[in-house]
């Protein structure tokens, strides 16, 4: 309890301590029993915050989420449960300006958070961090995924922490943290076991066995698996794409030897196995391909044509050696829109595998009654493995995996290593409390990472296509030294009571060292091998692993730091304004065909935030309203686009690093329970954003800003690109809930009503293109994704009869809404168009039984 606030009498603590109650919503979403009467009686007593409270660790202690003064929306174990989040992308538009998606790549598997319009950038570091145990979880280079599957298994809490986060946080970040707080063991022999069913022939099952061996050794054992058909079937391989099969197991082991000390020890695998997302096409850049098929090409350059040097031009649609016809990839396209978005038939039979683990250990000294010692030590593993037919058809225009050995060759294997020294303490009788600390942070290879894939071919089949094959290994190294402090001007002087100032500053020291080698090479349909070539230069050559090698490293370092006020007018209101500047660590880019371009600078960002959080009580209604607004500065954005080497012929990307942006918006979260059995709630955001300077110059030829069609010539020297919209941001989110308890007799038990509506609008997802041009013509089909919005719903009996058991029923998507989720982007440079539609309705029923406890 804050000390600044006395309490005059019985009926007031109760009042305050209904309020108090209500920070179980967590901004905004609170569990079943948020104002449960033992949880008041409690508060009122003035003992320790109840369980109904969601406290957080925003700022690396433990706070009641009202009295952090930042964005950030709590997630409590029962509304996982209740809103059915299993996985990052059931996040989407339940946080205020998250959005979740595949980020343009064609892998559920891919699940990449933007918030406020800060996302991952292509082969960069990810702008939103997911943290689990306050480590941070392994990440892919050539997908933007972070760690494995399983990792919403009993949580104790899901925070979401908005805007740049680099003073007290691990990775450096410029758009937010997620940090997913497993459950910890308890002094109770408790536990239990849960099943679901669904349609689809989904399967579940988790179990859960909490063992007090001693009064100072505890130890919680998870074990969970997910099985569930896909919804896309793909005709050609008689296989069901956007399938899920999981499997993982996490141990916690908590050690308290003397007071004062803890040792918290977790541990956990995960695995998973699918037959890969089901990519639906949509077009052929047809007239891309005529134009390729009627100029001469030079050998080299990575895109792949005829049986390598023997035919000198791509003779797409047989144009070149006569009139052109591009009825093949037409007709492709016919069949696809026959099979509709559920059907699909590829060329490439897509799967995926994913192996995920790792151990950490948080070890917690009381050095005096006002100082604690933490040290966080980690190791983790990530190994996957996948294979995707991009176009989505049985043309060989833009695959991935396309040999056996694909399912052998990891394409990202790499460990990870942490170690963070903190020590917090409190000063000034709790008036003043402070962190001081150092992280460091390692992720390399762990074992030889390669890829195979098709780009462009015309043939009708893969046999004689030249196939891309690369190895690819970076190394990211961060060193940093951290201090923040917070001041209740209350030990000054009393008139200041209740008016706070933080501060913190962190410097980081970033190292990314990478090498690359990728090359092309070319088989006859007999076996014959051909010539092959580097893919970056011009030539044939006999040893590709060294003659198409090239490595770089890039060295930076970056001061973060904050500076916020907030005041207390009294206990349930809370004012607050603060400045951030994020960093975000630059990167090696391993399809360069510069030297100059193997690496990309750092990027930054200014965060001003100013809000109010309060919680209040009208006529008997209690409830809560939290809103913020923000400005964000944002430079040296990281931006990729294609690339081409002129002198060598050789086809790859660069990642820009040169734009400068403003984004800026309003978070709102509201929770109202006008009569005891009925709490509603939502949230809102609405973000405006626009770049204030994107130039550049362009070796392949651009359509910039002064485009009107696409007859308009492209430009390569200071192309302007000030006029696109950010990518991976909706300007508005809305997600709207209600809870409804229905009454029951006590020995019937519990039994309660949720909905929710998520709505999320329209997403630009290209760095550069639109949808079409000034004058109407296609530019760059879908990559404006449609807004959409899902109904979800879930009935809950606890306590069935009396017994330990409870049943819920569940349904997702209710209305079956058709809506996308993710867009190749590459009509223009490969040729071909794919969507990725979201989840189906899913529905089914879960029972659970629990046993110990109190």
């Amino acid at each position: 309890m804050h000390k600044g606030f006395p309490v005059k009498s019985r009926a007031m603590k109760a009042r305050s301590a209904m309020l108090l109650a209500g920070a179980a919503l967590g901004a905004g979403i609170a569990p079943h029993a948020a104002f449960a009467a033992d949880a008041v009686e409690q508060a009122a007593e003035g003992s320790a915050p109840s369980s109904a409270e969601i406290i957080v660790t925003a700022n690396r202690r433990e706070e009641r989420a009202q009295d952090v003064p930042i964005s950030i929306t709590a997630i409590t174990a029962e509304s996982i449960r209740e809103r059915g989040l299993t996985q990052l992308q059931d996040l989407q538009a339940s946080v205020p300006s998250l959005v979740v998606g595949p980020n343009g790549q064609a892998s559920r598997d891919v699940m990449s958070p933007s918030i406020r319009g800060q996302s991952a950038s292509f082969q960069g570091s990810p702008a939103v961090v997911v943290y689990m145990n306050e480590v941070p979880l392994p990440s892919a280079i050539t997908l933007s995924g972070q760690g494995g599957p399983g990792s919403f298994v009993d949580l104790q809490n899901v925070q979401v922490l908005a805007g740049a986060q680099g003073t007290l946080f691990g990775r450096n970040t410029t758009g937010g943290a997620i940090l997913l707080t497993p459950a910890r063991p308890t002094d109770r022999l408790e536990g239990h076991v849960q099943g679901g069913f669904g349609n689809y022939s989904m399967t579940e099952l988790e179990a859960v066995l909490n063992l007090p061996i001693s009064d100072k050794v505890k130890l919680r054992l998870v074990g969970a698996s997910r099985d569930r058909d896909g919804f896309t079937h793909d005709v050609q391989w008689n296989k069901d794409r956007d399938d899920t099969h999981w499997r993982m197991a996490r141990l916690g082991l908590l050690i308290e030897p003397t007071d004062g000390i803890s040792n918290y020890t977790m541990a956990y695998y995960g695995k998973s196995h699918s037959n890969g997302s089901g990519s639906i096409a949509r077009s052929f850049n047809t007239d891309y391909f005529v134009g390729l098929a009627t100029r001469p090409v030079p050998i080299g350059g990575g895109i792949s044509y005829p049986l390598g040097a023997l035919v000198p031009t791509y003779n797409f649609c047989g144009a070149g050696t006569g009139p052109a016809d591009c009825s093949y990839y037409t007709n492709l396209i016919d069949k696809q829109k026959a099979l509709g978005i559920r059907q699909t038939a590829h060329g490439v039979d897509d799967f995926a595998k994913i192996e995920s683990w790792g151990v950490n250990n948080t070890t917690d000294i009381e050095l005096t009654p006002g100082l604690k010692l933490r040290n966080i030590v980690s190791y983790a593993e990530l190994k996957s493995y996948y294979s995707n037919d991009q176009d989505g058809t049985i043309a060989p225009i833009y695959n991935t995996g396309t040999t056996v050995e694909s399912r052998t060759a990891p394409r990202d294997w790499y460990k990870q290593f942490t170690e963070e020294l903190q020590f917090q303490g409190t000063a000034l009788e709790d008036k003043l409390t402070y962190t001081v600390g150092g992280f460091y942070y390692k992720q390399s290879p762990r074992g030889t990472m390669e890829s195979y894939s098709i780009n462009v071919c015309a043939l009708q089949t893969e046999a004689g296509c030249s196939i891309g094959k690369s190895q690819i290994a970076v190394t990211n190294e961060s060193k940093a030294l951290y201090a923040q402090a917070s001041l209740d001007f209350g030990a000054l002087t009393p008139s200041l009571d209740r008016l706070r100032l933080t501060a913190g500053y962190r410097y980081t020291w970033d190292t990314v060292d990478g090498t690359t080698a990728s090359w092309s090479y070319v088989k006859l349909p007999n076996g014959t091998p051909l010539a092959t070539n580097c893919s970056w230069k011009q030539g044939s050559v006999t040893n590709p692993l060294v003659d198409c090698a090239f490595g770089a490293k890039l060295k930076s370092s970056s001061p973060n730091w904050t500076f916020g006020l907030d005041y207390r007018p009294n206990r349930n209101i809370m004012v607050y304004a603060k400045v951030t500047r994020g960093y975000k660590a630059g990167g090696f880019n391993s399809y360069a065909v510069y030297d100059n371009t193997r690496t990309f600078g750092p990027e930054t960002v200014t965060d001003y935030e100013a809000g109010f959080k309060s919680d209040f009580n009208v006529g008997g209604m209690t409830g809560r309203l939290n809103v913020n607004g923000f400005w964000l500065d944002y430079k040296n954005i990281q931006r990729a686009a294609g690339d081409y080497n002129r002198t060598t012929n050789g086809n790859g990307a660069i990642t820009l690093n040169n734009a400068s942006a403003e984004i800026k918006g309003i978070e709102v979260e509201a929770m109202i329970r006008p009569v005891e059995q009925v709490e509603l709630g939502g949230n809102y955001s609405h973000l405006n954003a626009k770049y204030k300077s994107f130039k550049f110059d362009s070796n392949s030829g651009v359509w910039d800003c002064t485009a009107q069609s696409i007859s308009s010539p492209k430009v390569f020297a200071g192309a302007d690109m000030t006029c696109r919209p950010l990518q991976y941001l909706s300007p508005n989110i809305l997600s709207v809930y209600g809870r409804f308890s229905l009454p029951m007799p006590e020995n019937v038990g519990q039994l309660s009503l949720f909905v929710s509506y998520n709505w999320t609008d329209k997403q630009p997802t290209a760095p550069f293109s639109t949808e079409t041009f000034p004058d109407g013509t296609v530019n760059e089909p879908g990559v404006l994704l449609p807004s959409y919005g899902l109904l979800n719903a879930n009935l809950d009996w606890k306590n069935v009869m009396g017994a330990p058991v409870d049943v819920s029923l569940f349904a997702t998507n209710i209305t079956k809404k058709n809506y996308l989720i993710s867009n190749t982007g590459v009509f223009q440079t490969i040729g071909a168009q794919t969507v990725m539609y979201g989840e189906p309705r899913m529905f089914g029923v879960r029972l659970k039984y629990s046993f110990g406890g109190e």
